[in-house]
């Protein structure tokens, strides 16, 4: 196992007080202005505050800096279990890869799980808490389910398709424990959704430098959570209107972080697959879930759209008032109330497990 440390510049070192003063400054004009919020903007002003907060933070510091100050996943992990008293279990996937188990590796079924964060941000503390409370909702509804969070490498440490080999070698090692497809579900959201996209294009259509994954029978389903399947880096038509975590600002270094000097393709930016791409996808049902409040929803709705013409089981739910990833974002600011597309989540996963 090899996870690379970053290192940074002298300049970039030297950067941060001036970082952390911009970020305080715009904390300072968003708790101001966010006494008269619009719908357009978080239902509180303490998400409203804390959108601001990571708003600056990703704008403002680059990718070094940002994976330089925050802890990578594994340790959120330890750090999440330590504090819930659960077991410590990962297990070293190869070629740089570690996969987490939440719950019991013996539930009857097994939700796969890719984080987001541009391929360039590692998973927060918000995802091991929804992990939790998904585990724990289902559980109260009489289902038996875990979840295998995947830590990949991050970008630009290592680029496309690193990661999505790193994916594809996740979901290979559960299916090997051996598990019935029909048991396993997969989950991702923003970068961890094109994830998703990408392992079950190459499902359907091997992808030429990764090792093809055979699978007897349709997968559980799949969730979606505000999927960035288009890596462009302008989108004319969108607009901010202070409501999201993120910007448009982010596109640029973190999508070419990612994709390096790799040409962008179907398994990059589903966006652009024909819609015969998405007939073959080996899963049952697929949910797609966006914010009402987030820059990308027209792209989602459209990927969205161009799915269902190819995939007849897709559903789309978008959450009022709700930003980028709000059922793990929310829980890492602090808000524990329940999202409208976390609670279309666990209706849906609910559905699915017999």
């Amino acid at each position: 196992m090899s996870l690379s440390k970053v290192t940074l510049t002298l300049r970039e070192k030297l950067d941060f007080l001036p970082a952390v003063a911009s970020i305080l400054l715009a904390a300072f004009y968003a708790l101001l202005t966010g006494l008269w919020r619009t719908e357009r903007q978080a239902k509180t002003l303490f998400l409203h505050l804390g959108y601001a907060l990571f708003r600056k933070a990703t704008t403002r510091l680059n990718t070094s800096q940002l994976q330089y100050i925050l802890p990578p996943s594994h340790k959120v992990y330890e750090i999440h279990s330590k504090k819930t008293g659960g077991l410590l279990d990962s297990v070293d996937l190869g070629n740089g890869a570690l996969g987490h188990w939440i719950g019991d590796p013996n539930a009857d079924h097994v939700i796969v799980w890719f984080h987001g964060g541009g391929f360039s941000l590692p998973a927060n503390m918000g995802y091991f808490k929804f992990y939790t409370q998904l585990i724990r909702d289902l559980r109260a509804s009489g289902k038996s389910v875990a979840i295998f969070s995947l830590t990949y490498t991050l970008a630009p440490i290592a680029t496309y398709p690193t990661q999505l080999r790193q994916a594809v070698s996740c979901l290979a090692h559960i299916l090997a424990t051996p598990r019935s497809p029909s048991t396993v579900f997969l989950g991702g959201d923003s970068a961890g959704g094109n994830l998703v996209c990408g392992v079950l294009s190459h499902l359907a259509h091997p992808h030429p430098e990764i090792d093809p994954l055979a699978v007897k029978g349709n997968l559980g389903g799949a969730v979606l959570i505000a999927p960035w399947t288009l890596l462009d880096t302008e989108f004319p038509g969108v607009h901010y209107h202070g409501g999201d975590i993120i910007t448009t600002a982010v596109a640029a270094p973190w999508a070419s972080a990612y994709v390096g000097s790799r040409k962008r393709d179907y398994y990059t930016d589903l966006s652009h697959a024909p819609a015969e791409w998405f007939s073959s996808f080996p899963v049952d049902s697929v949910l797609i879930t966006a914010g009402g409040n987030e820059i990308m929803l027209p792209i989602i709705e459209d990927f969205a759209g161009r799915f269902k013409q190819g995939f007849e089981r897709v559903e789309l739910v978008i959450g009022f008032r709700e930003c980028h990833v709000a059922p793990v974002y929310n829980l890492e600011l602090g808000d524990s109330v329940k999202t409208e597309q976390g609670m279309a989540i666990e209706k849906f996963f609910a559905g699915l497990m017999n």
